[in-house]
């Protein structure tokens, strides 16, 4: 459909980029997803157990733990809205850590930043790979210490930059989405379609984090 049509490229593409040229995926890894009902959230959740990993999302209430149950997490958190507390961020931090298991996480998805960037990064595992996506919650400062401690990576994901560099390894990665697509691995999830002349109601949406899956905004008929 032209809905999903128009679902596909973005949200996928940033994160086949990110978990396979930028995270170096395999099957096995541990996969925590920050912001895992979002579209690039979710995509992160089907395009992860296609690649065969345990895939842990991350989100901000029941109804959007459902969303990432329904595309396939094997497990979901629930975490609070920031700002936090040093008491709270500890204790997020533990929950990442319960669920990241005595390896960590192999990899940690960070589409949120904000207060949420060092929990998590303290829930990676040995030569963990921390992607960075975006920060509607803010851009976050990380205690380099960390990288150390677990001898991590901090991977910038910026696929824009990526497709116009390298058209060829893109245009592959392009051909691999259209393949999961047909294999029924993938399927972008739209949950609200706007008449043109509503389009900023949908962008309110997004701008107060109450989107799930895919806004399309339908310009004609």
């Amino acid at each position: 459909s032209f809905e999903e049509g128009a679902s596909m490229l973005l949200t996928y593409g940033t994160t086949i980029h990110a978990l396979v040229d930028r995270g170096h995926i395999k099957a096995g890894d541990n996969l925590l997803v920050l912001g895992a009902a979002g579209g690039v959230g979710l995509a992160a959740v089907e395009l992860g157990k296609a690649f065969g990993a345990r895939v842990v999302g991350a989100v901000s209430s029941e109804e959007k733990a459902q969303a990432v149950r329904d595309a396939g997490a094997d497990d979901v958190i629930i975490y609070g809205r920031a700002p936090f507390s040093k008491d709270e961020s500890k204790a997020l931090a533990e929950q990442f850590k319960e669920k990241g298991g005595r390896e960590g996480f192999q990899l940690v998805y960070d589409a949120v930043g904000g207060d949420y960037a060092e929990p998590a990064l303290r829930s990676i595992g040995w030569e963990g790979r921390y992607l960075v996506i975006g920060f509607p919650a803010g851009i976050p400062k990380l205690p380099l210490n960390l990288t150390l401690l677990k001898s991590c990576d901090v991977c910038g994901v910026f696929w824009g930059a990526f497709a116009a560099r390298e058209p060829e390894r893109n245009r592959g990665n392009i051909r691999q989405l259209f393949d999961l697509w047909q294999q029924g691995k993938i399927a972008p999830r739209v949950t609200e379609v706007f008449p043109f002349e509503r389009g900023g109601d949908a962008i309110a949406k997004m701008a107060a984090r109450g989107a799930i899956g895919k806004l399309v905004v339908r310009v004609a008929d």
